[in-house]
């Protein structure tokens, strides 16, 4: 199981202002480990006609030698979708799994995009089946359609897809496959962080079997697939934001009970939330001293609820105030760098733009993460040059801040 490591950024410093902190809450593997879970595997590749060639050969290359690498406990269903869904392997075990190129000719690429249809198949395949992980793979190269071909505007619908399946407890990962001008960026990113899974950039078709092989690899590493931290705030205390931060990046959603719920844990290497809080000022009767300001709870099936305590240190000080944890504001500053290379994907304002890069930029910088910051350096100047940045640049750049928190 987990013990619980809590870690605050810095004291608080007495004032008539609010204060602002980011609490880190490390689940910590105790040495008490369980068995990997089998996955029940469901993946949805786009088939529409804007497939055809290099992507296409390239698909059914990476999907075979996924299926090679499945466990002999594993279960996999595999459907093309295009104007309809076409499902062509249902809930097979790994070694039942034969004559895959057989299977794969009999789709064709040809037709329109309808994610929102490949989304309900997966659902309705990943039935809930105990003891194992349900995570859905959906391949796509292009917009999000109608029936008739037009790019859907509105993907709130779709996006709402993705929110149930998770709710259902059901993990989705997406991958965009080839150039990102050719499909939404913005959308797919918040379908898989919907989804409580990853986003996945194969900007070249090569590249899609190495990405699909290493997420399988981590996916064979779960050994609980659902917890929850329940939160008991202090009085005045509000939490702001949360993200998950090891051993992937994930914006986490909050609800109004205040439990934020953890998909797919391993139990061989830490998990790091991240939590922004907003502590309130110290009342004229209370003395500068350490006050609980919450109660972390992890709970899991498996293990018993394991609890503790939050304390935030209120100082006069304004130099004892300043004895900031470098190690939590290091990940404070990384997670600033995802949401800005996550809002990047959404605007085409260039001043917007410019601000977010420099902002990447200057964060990337303190955190020592060079290669970021000189790709967020290029890419300002050629925005100083054109006036725009390319659909793949900003893709590029958020599939590099993704893998700050990776843990290998």
């Amino acid at each position: 199981m987990f013990n619980l490591q809590l870690d605050l950024d810095r004291p608080a410093k007495i004032s008539s202002q609010l204060s602002e902190h980011i609490l880190r809450v490390r689940l910590l593997p105790n040495g008490d480990r369980t068995a990997n879970l089998p996955l029940q595997l469901a993946v949805a590749l786009d088939t529409s006609a804007s497939m055809q060639g290099e992507k296409w050969e390239q698909a059914k290359i990476a999907f075979e030698k996924l299926v090679a690498h499945l466990q002999p406990d594993d279960r996999l269903s595999f459907a093309g979708f295009a104007d309809w869904v076409t499902p062509v392997v249902q809930n097979l075990p790994a070694d039942q799994l034969c004559d895959l190129q057989s299977t794969l000719n009999t789709l064709i690429p040809a037709g329109v995009t309808r994610t929102d249809l490949a989304i309900n198949w997966i659902q309705s395949t990943l039935s809930q089946e105990p003891g194992r992980v349900r995570v859905g793979i959906l391949i796509t190269d292009g917009h999000l359609t109608t029936a008739q071909g037009e790019i859907l505007a509105d993907v709130t619908p779709v996006i709402n897809q993705a929110i149930a399946l998770s709710q259902a407890g059901m993990t989705l990962c997406v991958v965009g496959l080839g150039n990102a001008a050719d499909f939404n960026s913005a959308f797919l990113v918040n379908l898989s962080d919907r989804g409580q899974g990853k986003f996945l950039y194969a900007d070249r078709p090569s590249q899609l079997s190495i990405l699909l092989q290493n997420y399988l690899q981590k996916a064979h590493q779960i050994t609980i697939d659902h917890a929850t931290i329940k939160l008991n705030l202090a009085a005045g205390v509000q939490l702001k934001s949360c993200c998950q931060f090891r051993p992937d990046y994930l914006p986490l959603t909050l609800n109004n009970s205040q439990n934020i719920h953890l998909r797919n844990l391993q139990t061989h290497t830490p998990t790091d939330i991240l939590l922004a809080l907003e502590a309130p000022i110290l009342s004229p009767s209370q003395l500068p001293g350490t006050y609980i300001i919450a109660q972390i709870q992890l709970q899991t099936l498996e293990f018993p609820p394991v609890l503790a305590q939050v304390g935030l240190k209120f100082t006069p000080s304004y130099r004892e105030a300043q004895q900031i944890n470098t190690e939590i504001d290091r990940d404070r500053l990384c997670w600033d760098i995802n949401r800005f290379s996550t809002e990047l994907t959404t605007i085409n304002d260039p001043l917007q733009t410019c601000e977010l890069l420099s902002q990447i930029q200057a964060s990337a910088l303190k955190t020592g993460q060079i290669a970021i910051a000189s790709q967020a350096t290029q890419q300002l100047d050629q925005l100083y040059k054109t006036g725009q940045l390319t659909a793949h640049q900003t893709t590029e750049l958020l599939r590099a801040t993704r893998k700050i928190g990776e843990v290998e």
